[in-house]
């Protein structure tokens, strides 16, 4: 057979249809194990009985094995509690969301000695997707399939980009296409977790705001502008239901014509307004709700359960899910090789799923979003200043730039971290990240720090 991942790939962005031949790799091994019996893993694993597959060789891997015991009848185990023959053992990965979903799950295996490792979202895109390349892009599906992640989604993006050049959108000779890009409407949050991965506990006072409304549709009109599509674009904060214009704001996007779906991702410890909900389109937008309430009180649980209920009464798209964290990067400078600073570059998922703009920057991953929204140190070749530049062709040519680029200044910060956490959502100051108070640099000037 060839390559599994190349055809894999080729299947995920409808380019080629190797089904036949996916399902007879998987069967051939002694023993299936799928880590994580959350949605997805219940729905692939569900999949994969339907397809024939005899529920012998299967098993979940789950750190929930106490409480969960089976899935699908299937049982379900504490990770690297059993003992397998590992040039038989098939592991894919069903956590399709959190620090766990990319590089950071593999890893984990191969230095186990698991080398036979698939990612489920890729098998989910590949056989399961309701969205056909015969028929196109079509948000509905993504809207209405809830257990899937549109941040590591290749297929959404290669539909979509496949609609775009047919409506002759934005028309370069060239291909410019983001699966995944994150506009960030504010530094200020209702929670002080303490390993947040935008460091909200560390900003400076003046830095604690909501970006203007005039400031982020600049954003979205010249990154727009500047590519061929976009297939989900991610509002975060911060929070971003502490932004007084959020209406406002995914109403602009919503008039762009190449962008796949909408995902707004809040605490859920916040004021959701009714109006908003009213307005919200119920065609390419979702909330995402991140739950945390398992480190929180009893008052922001129930604030917490009352906007989900909200949410689901209007008949808004919404998932609820506890993300698996790991510890961010300490963001402390490391001195590293060259040599380690390019092949960290050449492994990063994060380049590709973590791409943001950020109060007028566009930052290519989210250590270079957090050394420069921290003014921890001046790479310029690190991001793209927007307003720098003169014409949606000109900032196109910036961004492929500092995308192509071997390794960041960055990567010398993006270390010190990748720690499982028990508990996502944990309150407090964590000592780990103080210095980053400590380390800014006043010369470095920041964008314009109009709040609304």
């Amino acid at each position: 057979m060839a390559n599994i991942k190349e055809i894999l790939e080729e299947n995920r962005r409808g380019s080629a249809d190797h089904s036949a031949a996916i399902i007879e790799y998987i069967e051939g091994f002694k023993h299936i194990v799928l880590r994580g019996a959350g949605k997805f893993g219940t729905a692939f694993g569900s999949f994969l009985l339907e397809k024939g597959l005899p529920g012998e060789p299967l098993c979940y891997w789950d750190i929930r094995a106490a409480s969960l015991r089976e899935v699908n009848s299937v049982r379900v185990y504490e990770p690297f509690s059993l003992e397998l023959d590992r040039e038989q053992t098939l592991i894919i990965n069903c956590i399709p969301n959190g620090s766990l979903s990319g590089s950071v799950g593999e890893q984990e295996f191969l230095a186990k000695g698991y080398r036979h490792y698939l990612s489920g979202m890729a098998l989910f895109e590949a056989l399961m997707c309701a969205m056909k390349p015969e028929t196109g892009f079509d948000a509905k599906v993504c809207i209405d399939t809830t257990f899937c992640n549109w941040c590591a989604c290749k297929r959404l993006p290669s539909l979509l980009q496949k609609q775009c050049k047919k409506d002759q959108l934005n028309n370069f000779k060239d291909e410019l296409v983001f699966p995944l890009a994150t506009f960030v409407v504010n530094q200020k949050c209702t929670l002080k977790c303490s390993h947040c991965g935008q460091y909200i506990n560390h900003y400076q006072p003046e830095d604690r705001i909501n970006f203007s409304l005039e400031r982020i549709k600049k954003d979205i009109d010249r990154v727009f502008d500047a590519v061929d599509a976009i297939g989900y674009v991610s509002i975060i904060g911060g929070e971003p239901f502490l932004h007084p214009k959020l209406n406002d704001i995914i109403e602009h996007v919503l008039t762009k014509p190449n962008f796949g779906v909408i995902g707004i991702t809040t605490n859920g410890i916040c004021s959701i307004d009714d109006d908003f909900l009213r307005k919200l389109d119920k065609g390419r937008t979702r909330l995402i709700f991140s739950d945390y309430t398992a480190a929180l009180s009893v008052k922001q649980r129930k604030l917490f359960d009352d906007n989900v209920r909200k949410v689901s009464d209007s008949g808004i798209s919404y998932t609820v899910g506890q993300p698996i964290w790991s510890t961010p990067a300490s963001l402390r400078k490391l001195n590293l090789p060259e040599s380690t600073r390019f092949a960290m570059k050449a492994g990063c998922n994060s380049t590709i799923t973590c791409k943001t703009i950020q109060n007028g920057v566009y930052y290519p991953c989210s250590t270079t979003a957090g050394i420069g929204s921290h003014h921890l140190a001046e790479y310029p070749l690190d991001w793209v200043a927007i307003d720098e530049t003169q014409s949606a062709a000109d900032l196109r040519a910036k961004i492929r730039q500092v995308d192509s680029q071997p390794s960041y200044g960055s990567c010398d910060h993006c270390g010190e971290g990748g720690e499982m956490l028990q508990l996502p959502g944990e309150q407090g100051v964590s000592k780990r990240y103080i210095h980053i108070e400590t380390a800014r640099d006043p010369k470095i000037s920041s964008c314009s720090k109009k709040a609304c």
